[in-house]
C-alpha cells in the first residue's frame, strides 16, 4: 500500500523516542484535543479517541502505558470506503491525570517550547494533514475548537515566529500554513526530521532555479536593450557618415564612430575600455549624444 505524504509525516512522528513522562503526557493531550471525546451514559462514562491511522493507534497504546493508563476496550471499524479507523476507550481519570478539561491546557505545554512540540505532534496525527510538497505547501490542523487552534497560532508565532491563518469550514475550523519555510519549521519542533529535511531542499532547489529564472531574464532584458540601443547608434552612424562624412568628424567622435563599426554588439562600457586611455560609460554615451546632435544641426540646415 502506498502512503500519502501526509501519512508518511505521521509514520515518522509515531516513531520520535518519547524522552520523559511529561512528554508522553503533552502528546496524549495533543490526541485527545485533537479527535478525544468525553461520553457519559446511564452506566458508564469514558473518553473515547479516534484516529484514521493504525501506527497512530498503536502510538496512543505506548504513550498510554507510558503513563500507567490502561484502554478499556479498543475497536476497528470501516468507513463506506474501506478506510480503516482505531476507537480506542480510555478511563476518565486520565483526564485527572493530565489535569485536562475541554477549556483548560496544562500550563507546562504554554511555558516549554519541547513539550508544545510534542503536543502539537499528538494534535496532528490525530487532525492534521500536510501535501506533498512537490506539488504544493499547504499545512493543516482542524478542531471543532476555535479557542484552541487561536492557541496553536499563538504558540507557534511566540516560539517560531510562524503566522498561520484560521477558516471556518462548515463543521469545524482550520488552522494552516501556505510558506515552505514555515511548515519545515513545525516539523521540525514535532520531531518530523526527515520530512522537513525533504521540504527544506525542494524549497531549496526552487529558490535557485528561480534565482537563475530571475538572472536569466534580466541577461534577456538587458541584452534586448543594449541590441536596441547599438542598433540606434548605428543608424545614426551611417547618418552622419552619409551626410557629413567620417573625415569631417572631429578625432573624438571619429575614433568613436570606427571603434562601434569594427564592434556593434558591444556595450557602452566595454566599448569605453577600447579607447585610449579608456572611457567610462557615461563619457561614451556622452560622445554618442554629440554625434546626434551633430546629425540634428546637419538636418536642420538642409544639407
Amino acid at each position: 500500500m502506498k502512503y500519502t505524504f501526509s501519512e508518511e509525516v505521521k509514520g515518522e512522528l509515531c516513531q520520535v523516542e518519547v524522552l520523559s513522562q511529561d512528554e508522553a503526557q503533552a502528546e496524549i493531550v495533543g490526541y485527545l484535543k485533537g479527535k478525544g471525546t468525553y461520553v457519559k451514559t446511564s452506566v458508564d462514562s469514558y473518553v473515547l479517541l479516534e484516529v484514521g491511522f493504525i501506527p497512530a493507534a498503536r502510538r496512543v497504546m505506548n504513550l498510554l502505558h507510558l503513563l500507567g493508563i490502561d484502554k478499556k476496550k479498543l475497536t476497528l471499524i470501516k468507513n463506506k470506503l474501506q478506510r480503516k479507523r482505531v476507537q480506542i476507550f480510555i478511563p476518565t481519570d486520565i483526564l485527572e491525570k493530565l489535569q485536562l478539561s475541554i477549556l483548560s491546557m496544562p500550563k507546562e505545554i504554554q511555558e516549554d517550547i519541547g513539550l508544545f512540540g510534542a503536543f502539537l505532534r499528538g494534535f496532528f496525527v490525530a487532525s492534521g494533514s500536510v501535501t506533498d510538497p512537490a506539488k504544493n505547501y499547504h499545512f493543516e490542523l482542524v478542531s471543532y475548537s476555535e479557542q484552541l487552534l487561536y492557541f496553536v497560532d499563538e504558540k507557534l508565532e511566540e516560539f517560531l515566529g510562524v503566522i498561520g491563518k484560521i477558516t471556518k469550514l462548515r463543521y469545524n475550523y482550520r488552522y494552516y500554513l501556505k510558506r515552505g519555510y514555515d511548515i519545515q519549521e513545525v516539523l521540525e519542533l514535532m520531531g518530523a526530521i526527515r520530512a522537513a529535511s525533504h521540504i527544506e531542499k525542494i524549497t531549496t532547489s526552487r529558490e535557485i532555479r528561480a534565482d537563475i529564472n530571475r538572472t536569466l531574464n534580466f541577461l534577456s532584458a538587458n541584452a534586448k536593450r543594449t541590441g536596441e540601443s547599438n542598433a540606434k547608434q548605428l543608424k545614426i552612424i551611417n547618418e552622419v557618415i552619409e551626410k557629413v562624412g567620417l573625415e569631417n568628424l572631429p578625432d573624438e567622435l571619429r575614433k568613436l564612430v570606427e571603434l562601434r563599426l569594427e564592434h556593434e554588439d558591444l556595450p557602452l562600457s566595454e566599448l569605453g575600455e577600447l579607447f585610449e586611455p579608456p572611457l567610462t560609460k557615461s563619457m561614451v554615451y556622452n560622445r554618442f549624444k554629440k554625434l546626434e546632435k551633430l546629425l540634428e544641426r546637419v538636418k536642420g540646415s538642409g544639407e
